[in-house]
């Protein structure tokens, strides 16, 4: 649309005939003709405009219609200057009136018309005047190049757009990932604590305040890791969950077995979130009495690996109903890794992530 209104600031072009007109000491009639036609004739151009940027159609092709018999009127009352400032006009109605794939034909059948037609109104030799089909051609050519990057500014806009808007819903999905991931580890564990510190208040009331301390401090150390996560900076140590994992897993009545070996620094943060995700899901879901936790590098691949032998959880990962498992194999995929789940042998269930190393990889 600020194409084709900046394309209407043309219009003072169409003074050029004037002056001659006037220097030739035309009747007042025929003065107020012109100046009526001239009117007209801006008016009808501005409607083709309006028209079309209101998408209505059928009253964009009368007036396009009604500004060809105004510039066919006009023609012997202002001359051959009138011819020259008129054509770039006429071709950018039909221009923007038709739709694309028609533009050619049309564009072409315009030149011709006006070509032959309106020089014939003045009594003029198409031999002497064979520059106006040479003008028309190239005020065609213009505007089709134009229009066409006109469409691909307009194609582009809507692209950059699109983009911004994946973007958002992708910021959106990382959020609302970290959230459920930090959080749900987080609140499992104050869960046991807090039901464990009941059953504790009469029975043991030290180790029941030694409890309800532990919850608090997992409280606050939730509100820490939300805050980081709202900044964007969120990066989980595998060291601190797997020390996490063993007081959630005591906590829970749960005997941890780790088997560590080194691990490259850059994958530690992904399988980190493995290791919190599968703790998680142990506490919460399984009714395990054992945790084992694996980790290392295996033909050329860093690995984690948490089962358990409860009954809980039994799903594998494509088909699991949680954001958690979900959201781990989002992580896990955009690490260029591949996450599985399933029963583990001899009972329970079983959660193992596979990174590529980045020499493996090369």
């Amino acid at each position: 649309m600020k194409g084709r209104l900046w394309n209407c600031l043309y219009l003072v072009v169409l003074v050029w005939p004037l002056p001659t007109f006037l220097a030739s000491s035309p009747s007042p009639g025929r003065v107020a003709l012109a100046t009526a036609g001239l009117a007209a004739f801006v008016g009808l151009y501005l409607g083709v405009m309006w028209c079309v940027e209101r998408s209505r159609r059928t009253a964009g092709l009368l007036a396009l219609a009604l500004l060809y018999a105004v510039a066919a009127a006009m023609t012997p009352l202002l001359g051959e200057l009138w011819l020259l400032s008129m054509w770039f006009f006429l071709i950018a109605a039909v221009a923007v009136s038709l739709p694309e794939r028609a533009l050619p034909v049309a564009a072409g059948a315009t030149i011709l018309a006006v070509t032959l037609a309106f020089p014939l109104l003045l009594g003029l030799s198409l031999a002497e005047r064979w520059w106006f089909p040479l003008q028309g051609v190239i005020f065609a050519v213009a505007m089709r190049a134009f229009l066409r990057l006109e469409s691909a500014n307009r194609a582009l806009s809507q692209a950059n757009a699109e983009v911004e808007r994946l973007a958002v819903d992708n910021e959106r999905l990382r959020f609302a990932r970290d959230m459920h991931d930090l959080l749900g580890h987080s609140l499992a564990v104050m869960t046991v604590k807090s039901q464990l510190a009941a059953r504790l208040v009469t029975a043991d009331p030290e180790r029941a305040r030694a409890e309800a301390e532990e919850v608090e401090e997992l409280s606050r150390q939730a509100l820490a890791d939300v805050r980081e996560a709202i900044t964007g900076y969120r990066e989980l140590s595998l060291a601190d969950e797997l020390d996490g994992a063993r007081r959630a897993l005591a906590t829970a009545g749960v005997r941890l077995e780790v088997a560590a070996g080194p691990l490259p620094a850059d994958v530690e943060p992904v399988l980190a979130w493995v290791v919190r995700e599968g703790t998680t899901n142990v506490v919460r879901h399984s009714g395990a009495r054992h945790c084992r936790i694996r980790l290392g590098v295996r033909g050329g691949e860093a690995y984690a690996e948490v089962s358990d032998d409860g009954g809980g959880c039994r799903t594998d990962v494509a088909g699991a109903a949680g954001n958690g498992l979900r959201g781990l194999a989002e992580r896990v995929e955009v690490a260029g890794g591949v996450l599985d789940g399933g029963p583990a042998e001899g009972g329970g269930f079983r959660l193992s992530a596979r990174l590529p190393l980045a020499g493996a990889a090369a």
